[in-house]
């Protein structure tokens, strides 16, 4: 699950209600497909983060993704030290990361040393 851990400006993101697609989670990445939301794969970029459940109108609570935000979340993999700084990849989830560097679209800025991250999607 991606949590907001801190923002760089003072500004707060206000949330967008947003048409999507059934299911997707409380803290999942998502992505605007042709108006809608959906889960994010792997490498996509996503353009959103779900803050709520799916509401009577078809519409998510979301929050957009801005590099001034830094999130908290896990790995499925152990993140090292040596990964702060570089970029993985999304869990087939949309839920967290994984610690592949190939086609990342979110950088760690911390880590533990096992499976808790913190960091920036690259929009």
């Amino acid at each position: 699950m991606f949590k907001i851990d801190h923002r760089s400006i003072a500004d707060v993101e206000p949330f967008e209600h947003i048409p999507g697609a059934d299911g997707l989670a409380l803290g999942s990445a998502a992505k605007l497909a042709s108006g809608a939301l959906a889960k994010a794969g792997a490498t996509d970029m996503p353009t959103h983060i779900i803050m709520g459940v799916k509401d009577e109108r078809g519409e998510y609570p979301a929050v957009r993704v801005l590099k001034s935000t830094i999130f908290d979340t896990t790995s499925s993999a152990t993140v090292a030290s040596t990964l702060v700084g570089s970029s993985v990849t999304l869990h087939t989830d949309a839920l967290g990361v994984t610690a592949t560097t190939t086609s990342g679209v979110f950088t760690i800025t911390e880590t533990d040393g096992a499976n808790s991250v913190k960091g920036y999607f690259n929009v």
